[in-house]
C-alpha cells in the first residue's frame, strides 16, 4: 500500500476521518469514520507522522460526510408546533413525540458540539416551542455521557418534549407577559406537572419512565418542589436531570420579564443549586459535556473582535471559534478561524445573543456542514 503524507493543518478536525489513518511506520492510527476533536490529541497523533493510502486519479472520492445536524434540528420547530397544535386530533401522540426524540438522538450522535451550539444560535421561534427542544438537547448529551441506554433516553427525551404540556397557553402568555406572576397564574404553574400527566394519559402515554419524569421535574433535591416536595432521590433520574436542563436552557434564554444570562453566568448560577435544588451529578456532567465556553455562545475576543464559539479546544479556556465582527464592529464576509490559545485570541468576555448586533451567517459552515 502507497501512502500520502497529510499536514496537521489539513487534518479533518472535528469531522468523520473519509479514510484510515497510519504514521510513517505503517501503523494503523485511527480507522475510517472515526474522529478528532482537539488540537491536543492530533498533536499526539502526529509525532511519527500522519499518513493516508495513496489515490489514484480515478479512485473514487470519499463517501460524501453524514446529514448535516442543522438540517435535522432546524426542521423540529415546526414540527413540535404541529405535535402541540394537533395533538387532540392526529393519531399516535407517544409516537410522533418518539419520532421527534429520535431526530434529537440522531443529530447528537453526529455532531454533539453543533447539537449544543443550536441551543444558542437556532432559529428564533416562539418560547413555548423553543425550549423543550433546547431542554431535550441538553438532556440527551448528558444522559449519554453519563452511558444511559438509547431505551432509557427516549422516555428521557419524550418527557422533556412534552413536560410542559399542561401550561402551553400559559407558557406563551408568560414568555410574553414583562409583570411578575398573578395569583391565578402561580396556582396554574404549580398544578401544571400533574395537569400535564393527565393530558398524557388522555393522549395514551404509558411510559412509566415518561409519565414519572413529567410529574416530578419541578421537585427540587431539597424538597422545596412541586407538586409533592420530594427530596433526594425519591424524584427518579430522569425529572432530576431534566431539572438541571430545563433550569439552564431558561437562563439563557431571553424572556419578557427577565433577559438572557450568558452561558458562564447560567453556569455559577445552576451550580449554586448544586446538591442543594439541583442533583450534583447532573449538574456536574451539564458543565463538563459543554464546556466553559460552549459551542455556540458568543464571546468577545482580546483584539476587540466578535466571535462565535465553535469547537472546544487544547484547554477547556481555549476554544476555537471564528470571528464574525471586526474590532471596529462590523460585519466580516470570511469568518476567520481563531484559537483562543493564543493571547491576541484570548476570551474576555462571553456575550449574549441580544447584546451582538451582526447576524451571524452560514452558521453550519462554521460547524463543516454544507449551507
Amino acid at each position: 500500500m502507497e501512502f500520502q503524507v497529510i499536514r496537521a493543518e489539513d487534518f479533518p478536525l472535528g469531522k468523520p476521518l473519509p479514510c484510515n489513518l497510519y504514521d510513517r511506520n505503517g501503523v494503523l492510527l485511527l480507522k475510517a469514520g472515526e474522529m478528532v476533536t482537539s488540537h491536543r490529541k492530533l498533536e499526539e497523533l502526529s509525532v511519527d507522522g500522519l499518513f493516508i493510502p495513496k489515490q489514484d486519479k480515478d479512485e473514487a472520492p470519499p463517501e460524501p460526510p453524514k446529514q448535516s445536524p442543522f438540517t435535522l434540528l432546524d426542521a423540529l420547530p415546526s414540527a413540535v408546533e404541529r405535535l402541540f397544535g394537533y395533538m387532540s386530533v392526529e393519531p399516535n401522540f407517544p409516537g410522533r413525540t418518539q419520532a421527534l426524540a429520535k431526530t434529537i438522538q440522531e443529530a447528537c450522535e453526529i455532531d454533539r458540539e453543533a447539537c449544543v451550539a443550536w441551543v444558542f444560535i437556532g432559529p428564533d421561534v416562539r418560547y413555548v416551542i423553543a425550549h423543550p427542544i433546547h431542554t431535550c438537547i441538553l438532556c440527551e448529551v448528558v444522559a449519554r455521557q453519563l452511558g444511559w441506554s438509547v431505551e432509557e433516553r427516549l422516555s428521557l427525551l419524550n418527557a422533556a418534549l412534552s413536560m410542559n404540556i399542561g401550561k402551553l397557553v400559559l407558557q406563551h402568555k408568560l414568555s410574553i407577559q414583562a409583570k411578575p406572576l398573578e395569583p391565578p397564574q402561580r396556582l396554574e404553574m404549580q398544578a401544571h406537572c400533574e395537569q400535564g400527566v393527565a393530558v398524557l394519559q388522555k393522549l395514551e402515554v404509558s411510559d412509566a419512565a415518561w409519565l414519572n419524569a413529567v410529574v416530578q421535574h419541578h421537585e427540587r433535591l431539597d424538597g422545596s418542589g412541586d407538586p409533592k416536595q420530594l427530596a433526594g432521590e425519591a424524584t427518579g433520574r430522569e425529572a432530576r436531570l431534566i431539572a438541571v436542563a430545563d433550569m439552564y436552557a431558561a437562563l439563557v434564554t431571553t424572556q419578557a420579564h427577565r433577559p438572557a444570562q450568558a452561558a458562564n453566568v447560567a453556569f455559577k448560577a445552576i451550580y449554586a443549586q448544586r446538591g442543594k435544588q439541583l442533583d450534583s451529578q447532573m449538574t456536574d456532567t451539564l458543565i463538563k459535556v459543554m464546556g466553559v465556553f460552549p459551542p455556540g455562545c458568543y464571546v468577545k475576543l482580546a483584539n476587540g473582535e466578535i466571535a462565535v464559539v465553535a469547537r472546544h479546544g487544547p484547554t477547556p479556556t481555549a476554544p476555537i471559534v471564528y470571528s464574525f465582527i471586526n474590532p471596529r464592529g462590523q460585519a466580516v464576509n470570511v469568518y476567520p478561524k481563531r484559537e483562543c490559545a493564543h493571547a491576541e485570541f484570548a476570551i474576555k468576555e462571553v456575550l449574549i445573543k441580544s447584546k451582538v448586533v451582526v447576524t451571524l451567517n452560514h452558521k453550519p459552515k462554521i460547524w463543516g456542514y454544507k449551507i
